[in-house]
């Protein structure tokens, strides 16, 4: 199975969470933009600069994570692409591969991971990505929990980097 990569919307995103970007029509302030669910009274922000090299095709889905009691963001620092790959959860709490979205971000959109939901680790596309996380996190294993996939799952990203 290769999942066909589609441009990232706030819209499509909704139910994973949420996408932060400007709408380039002048000054613009977006109060509670993004949800920041800290379900952990010990849990302190864990914000952190992240450098991610670049992934090499072939892009494959080959790990999933998830937050179960924070929100996670990544804010891109430098504008590059990132795969953004998300799923929803089967009844006993693991990943459901058959409801993977793959979705391409652009350098100027953040995203905003709702608490509990499977993500693909940072992935940047085109060139090296720097990019702000932030998270809650007490140092237990309930901050990430992380699945590698028996087969990883292809990725088709078309023509979503062509210029």
């Amino acid at each position: 199975m290769t999942i066909k990569a589609k441009p990232l919307t706030p819209e499509a995103f909704a139910p994973f969470g949420q996408v932060l970007m400007g709408s380039g029509e002048g000054p613009q302030r977006d109060e509670f933009a993004a949800r920041m669910d800290n379900l952990r009274v010990d849990a302190k922000a864990n914000m952190t600069f992240m450098r991610v090299p670049v992934d090499t095709a072939p892009l494959q889905v080959s790990a999933l994570e998830r937050h179960s009691c924070s929100n996670q963001t990544f804010i891109p620092l430098n504008g590059t692409h990132s795969l953004v790959a998300v799923c929803p959860s089967t009844p006993d709490g693991e990943p459901d591969l058959s409801g993977l979205v793959v979705f391409v971000a652009t350098g100027a959109q953040a995203v905003n991971y709702n608490a509990d939901v499977w993500h693909a680790p940072r992935c940047a596309l085109c060139a090296p990505g720097e990019f702000v996380m932030l998270r809650h996190d007490n140092g237990s294993d309930v901050d990430t929990e992380l699945r590698q996939l028996d087969t990883p799952v292809p990725v088709d990203l078309g023509s979503l980097l062509e210029s």
